[in-house]
């Protein structure tokens, strides 16, 4: 019997073989290598927008959580605000803005023109590329705040001493309770008013004598509104509403209370102003 032998061969890699493995792992991992830094550039270009929206973002809530008149008056556009926000180590610093423009809405039908406030936030920081190129960046975010319907405008007002005393006979104005207003639109006003008086000395007063109280507005010589008619020793607290229509836009206004006593007996007694509120509820005309 014969008996073969069988020759096994090793196989091995030649050298072109090798060098081409060699250059597609290269690609590879130059391949890896790339989409593993622009994942990181793309990631850090998210945080740092995410960043910059974030300081824009407070920044605008703080403008919007104050008034219209708040927010300054109708004047041309006014850089309201700058700064840097520095961050943390490992974060980027964000320069922002404020700028505050008013705009107006006219209403043709109407014939009338509603200022609006236009609030704009920019902030802006440096963004490095893998390649080390800095480019400046900016995100700017835009909101509004309307012209209130409604106002109010109000005063308090107590004598540090002994008030002013009622003029007998003819009316006069009480110190220091007015309010003066000026609206960029015309609008209808409801005038509240109460007064508390003291009787410093009653001699003479009868049940039947009497305070009158009433409203001027800019001096005008006829009053506007109802007057009242309070008896000096019976109601020592007088109020009254007083409604204006159309009050015109673009002027100064002032609205003021007078008052007077009027008694049988002239100068009778002395009755003197102990506190005073004074309020203005003003709606837009329509």
């Amino acid at each position: 019997m014969m008996i073969k032998q069988l020759k096994h061969k090793k196989k091995s890699f030649t050298l072109i073989e090798i060098v081409v493995s060699l250059v597609i792992m290269g690609i590879g991992l130059t391949a890896v290598t790339v989409t593993f830094f622009g994942g990181r550039f793309i990631l850090k270009q998210a945080e740092n927008k995410s960043r910059a929206i974030s300081v824009a973002t407070v920044k605008m809530e703080e403008h919007l959580a104050k008034t219209f008149s708040g927010l300054g008056g109708l004047e041309k556009p006014v850089l309201v605000d700058i700064g840097t926000d520095a961050g943390s180590e490992d974060k980027i610093p964000v320069d922002w803005k404020v700028s505050i423009s008013t705009q107006w809405e006219t209403n043709s039908k109407l014939g009338i023109k509603v200022p609006y406030k236009v609030i704009e936030v920019n902030t802006f920081y440096n963004e490095k590329s893998p390649n080390n190129q800095v480019t400046r960046k900016n995100v700017k975010l835009v909101n509004i705040v309307p012209y209130p319907y409604m106002h109010t405008e109000s005063l308090h007002f107590e004598p540090e001493t002994s008030g002013q005393s009622v003029p007998s006979g003819h009316f006069e104005a009480i110190n220091s309770l007015s309010l003066s207003f000026n609206y960029p639109v015309a609008k209808d006003i409801m005038l509240i008013y109460n007064i508390a008086i003291s009787i410093d000395d009653s001699t003479n007063i009868k049940s039947t004598d009497t305070i009158y109280t009433a409203c001027r507005l800019d001096g005008e010589h006829n009053f506007r509104g109802t007057q009242t008619r309070t008896p000096i020793s019976m109601q020592p607290f007088i109020s009254n509403v007083v409604p204006i229509d159309n009050v015109s836009a673009d002027k100064n206004h002032t609205l003021s209370i007078e008052w007077m006593k009027e008694t049988d007996i002239p100068n009778a007694g002395i009755v003197r102003l102990k506190e005073a509120n004074l309020m203005i509820l003003s709606a837009e005309r329509q």
